[in-house]
């Protein structure tokens, strides 16, 4: 395997792209582009918690799976010069690692038309912008070149922070004044700043296929968010999976503990995620893999 990580901009070395790449196989003449994924870790933009189960440990079981997968450092408060934060600072790192990928594609062996956006948490309402705004101007100004580069394949939020319009605000938790000023430049974001930023308020027709999954003992993120981004979805005729799981809390990522991941017994039902979201993925990159074979009832064939 290929372990990279480059910078996404050059006078800054705080958001970067660390790639995980899948060398060809000996046999492989002329070498497969393959589906890529660009994970998102959580971390209240207040930083990214990449070294959890949210970040590198995700990408790690989407390559052992033959994707080229890749970890998005975005623009945090502890990391990022001042003033870096404020949105769409993250989507625009969004457009950047794209541009980086696609600028490499040969030597990554990336297919730039199947790279989807998986986000956690604070990292879901990234991959949920990238899914629901990758066509706003923003990107297209930015990086000079038409918005349909910055489409994913899919997206999948995982207990994401997808709708800043639900009571509660941002995280339930705990304070958000200290942490609005940097993201949204006031301590008391408007309505319409609120929704502007909030996914499950963006979908349109534009918006990619989403895997939804989150626990319904959410203390952090409230569960209802990611049930709107499913209403949103359904209204707009988007291809989406939906997953609640009963227990699972905040910050389950890849389902077993942060501590001793390699235990089973402290594996949780959350963990399925995993396995459901690569179907569902699959089903979208190989788009022959969700044929099924007709059967008859009572004589009759559906």
């Amino acid at each position: 395997m290929l372990i990279e990580t480059i910078p996404l901009w050059p006078d800054r070395s705080d958001v970067t792209l660390t790639a995980y790449i899948n060398k060809p196989g000996r046999f492989e003449n002329p070498p497969e582009k393959r589906p890529a994924v660009i994970v998102m870790p959580g971390g209240a933009f207040r930083t990214c918690s990449r070294h959890n189960n949210e970040g590198d440990s995700a990408a790690f079981s989407f390559a052992a799976d033959g994707y080229q997968a890749f970890v998005l450092e975005y623009s945090a408060v502890q990391t990022a010069p001042e003033g870096k934060t404020l949105f769409p600072a993250q989507l625009v790192d969004y457009g950047a690692a794209v541009m980086a990928i696609r600028a490499r594609s040969e030597q990554w062996w990336v297919d730039p038309q199947r790279i989807t956006v998986i986000g956690f948490s604070a990292g879901g309402n990234v991959a949920g912008m990238a899914a629901t705004s990758w066509h706003r101007s923003v990107l297209s100004d930015t990086f000079k070149v038409e918005s349909e580069v910055f489409k994913p394949l899919c997206a999948v939020l995982i207990y994401g922070l997808v709708d800043y319009t639900e009571a509660g605000g941002m995280l339930r938790s705990q304070r958000t004044d200290s942490l609005n000023l940097p993201i949204f430049g006031t301590e008391l974001p408007s309505p319409e700043q609120r929704a502007l930023y909030s996914p499950a308020c963006q979908v349109s027709e534009k918006t990619c296929p989403v895997f939804l999954a989150a626990a319904r003992d959410d203390s952090i993120v409230p569960v209802i968010q990611t049930l709107n981004m499913a209403q949103a979805l359904q209204k707009a005729s988007i291809p989406y999976e939906l997953h609640i799981f009963e227990h699972g809390e905040h910050l389950f990522g890849t389902g077993r503990s942060r501590v001793s991941p390699y235990r089973e017994d402290m594996a949780l039902s959350a963990a399925k995620w995993v396995p459901l979201a690569k179907t569902f993925l699959l089903h979208h990159a190989v788009p022959e893999t969700a044929r099924y074979d007709k059967f008859s009832i009572s004589g009759g064939t559906v």
